[in-house]
């Protein structure tokens, strides 16, 4: 029996920061991939193609909501609909869960839809254009569509097919580049080599896609840390995306990279050689016509943001400002900025009275980890250190 219609939505479990104000819809459930040893979001997880009339019927369960949501706020505000008469419906219990979501999303401008979960172009063409004409027809005011995809998945499709989505209204593809080195892939079981990246996200960006890659500084560990920058910015330039994205290694619990860390087959760095990786990865971007970003709570030095080629001196000095402070302040920054007290180094710098608090709190977190800022904060998180 084909279902009419469905009486919920569905959710992914995550989505890019940059899509905080999309509108998030589910095609697929979970990764087709799922061995990405960095990775613990969809283990113990089995990916799934959601059905074709599901989703339909999803797209019009959402726009009915819609349709509610506008007249429940145009009722209460005489006739002025305003970010904050939606705000009013999403806060309200009369209001279901569909109406909610469409309610938070058109106070935001109900312009941006984000495609779920891991590689959503895994679907056909065929599966996908129609999903895309149906949201567009449903919901006039979408400026963009997005999704995640994998490299692998992108050299799978046809520069023919890819012209046919772009042009159904796909029009961002987020990457999970995460190296350009095929030593470091290989260690992460990313499933894909450099030349995979190269060739799909270049077939992405030819067919008129904004591209946005993701790296990840510290996927290499100390042993591949400088083939890490130097293959990842080679790689990178190679492809040169629109949008370069900084999503910092941060060990998850449950993840098999975890466990490598454990049996000591993965040696993490410390901040500083982060800090000093990202450094020579942006020297062998400059002349890539695309951003950086730093958009990740993740990342040490949230402010690392510009154009890679005409802010390439602010970029290095960024880098430079944090590498040259003494180790004690530096590692006083390191504690701070990670037990959340600041987001910035300059407003840290500023605060004289709290450099000395949290240079203390560092020299205690070293001991704690055997010289290691990073071990000694994973301890101190334990025992509420920090």
């Amino acid at each position: 029996m084909i279902p009419m219609s469905i009486s919920s939505c569905e959710l992914g479990p995550i989505r890019p920061p940059s899509e905080a104000t999309s509108l998030l819809f589910r095609v697929s459930r979970n990764c087709p991939w799922n061995k990405c040893a960095f990775c613990a979001v969809y283990k113990r997880t089995d990916f799934s193609r959601r059905p074709k009339d599901d989703l339909h019927a999803e797209i019009d369960l959402l726009a009915r909501a819609a349709k509610t949501v506008r007249q429940k706020a145009t009722r209460d505000t005489d006739g002025k609909i305003s970010a904050r008469a939606y705000l009013h419906l999403v806060n309200s219990p009369y209001s279901s869960d569909e109406e909610r979501r469409v309610a938070l999303w058109l106070s935001r401008g109900g312009r941006n839809v984000f495609l779920q979960d891991a590689d959503s172009l895994v679907l056909p063409a065929r599966r996908l254009v129609p999903l895309l004409e149906h949201l567009r027809e449903s919901f006039p005011t979408i400026d963009r569509i997005t999704t995640y995809a994998r490299s692998r998945t992108l050299v799978a499709r046809s520069p023919d097919q890819m012209a046919t989505l772009k042009a159904a209204g796909l029009t961002r593809i987020h990457v999970g580049v995460e190296s350009g080195s095929d030593a470091v892939l290989n260690l992460i079981s990313k499933g894909c080599r450099a030349e995979h990246h190269i060739t799909g996200c270049r077939r992405a960006v030819e067919a008129g896609f904004e591209v946005c890659c993701y790296v990840m500084p510290g996927l290499g560990g100390s042993k591949f840390s400088k083939e890490h920058a130097r293959e990842t910015a080679r790689v990178l330039k190679a492809i040169d995306p629109q949008h370069v994205r900084l999503r910092t290694l941060w060990i998850d619990r449950g993840s098999p990279l975890e466990d490598m860390a454990k049996r000591g087959d993965f040696i993490s760095l410390e901040e500083e050689d982060i800090i000093f990786e990202i450094q020579q990865m942006l020297k062998n971007l400059v002349g890539a016509s695309g951003k950086i970003i730093s958009d990740h709570d993740r990342n040490l030095l949230m402010e690392l943001e510009g154009h890679l080629t005409n802010d390439a001196d602010k970029l290095q000095r960024l880098c430079s400002d944090f590498l040259n402070l003494p180790s004690g302040i530096r590692d006083a920054f390191v504690v701070a900025r990670r037990s959340g007290c600041y987001m910035g180094l300059n407003d840290f710098l500023t605060d004289q009275t709290s450099q000395q608090s949290f240079a203390d709190l560092s020299l205690k977190l070293r001991k704690m980890g055997d010289g290691s800022l990073v071990k000694g904060m994973k301890r101190g998180l334990r025992k509420r250190w920090i």
